[in-house]
């Protein structure tokens, strides 16, 4: 009985002790201005020429993230992102908060789970995208948690941006 309690502990902590072990990094868009933590076993595409932000994805590629910022233009605003993100995903999203100067939705759609945050401050915008699948929420959840606790969109400093 002992043995089968001392089983049933190990295979459950299995996936914390994964987690635990993750070794992280941050990535700091040096043109826009904001950072984010990630795992260190998740490639990095090519940085686009205009520097605009950075894609990140495990080796199996199920698991996708992209940071990103820019300006905002004639009519772009928080609200219409936020209304587009909804129109869009519309039934898949399971989660949603607005505030003045965010939103994030996630949910699940075509079996795969996102997660979508997106800051605005003057005319300035930044945000991430992850999209992983639903089958193995239990294994990257905690990947999201860490990354959207780590994102700061607007550092201070001398970065491309428009003032109001």
């Amino acid at each position: 009985m002992n043995r089968l309690l001392t089983i049933a502990v190990v295979l459950l902590l299995m996936p914390l002790a994964a987690f635990a072990e993750t070794a992280w990094k941050t990535y700091v868009n040096p043109r826009f201005g904001f950072k984010l933590a990630y795992p260190a076993e998740l490639k990095l595409k090519e940085e686009p020429t205009n520097g605009q932000g950075r894609e990140f994805y495990s080796v199996d590629k199920e698991f996708h993230m992209a940071a990103y910022a820019h300006f905002l233009i004639d009519e772009d605003s928080l609200e219409k992102r936020w209304q587009e993100e909804l129109a869009d995903l519309g039934n898949a999203i399971t989660y949603k908060k607005k505030d003045k100067s965010w939103y994030v939705v996630s949910g699940v759609k075509d079996g795969q789970e996102f997660y979508h945050r997106t800051h605005v401050k003057d005319k300035n915008w930044a945000t991430f995208r992850i999209t992983y699948p639903h089958a193995k929420a239990k294994q990257y959840d905690p990947w999201v948690e860490k990354v959207a606790k780590s994102f700061v969109p607007f550092l201070k400093g001398d970065y491309d941006r428009i003032e109001k």
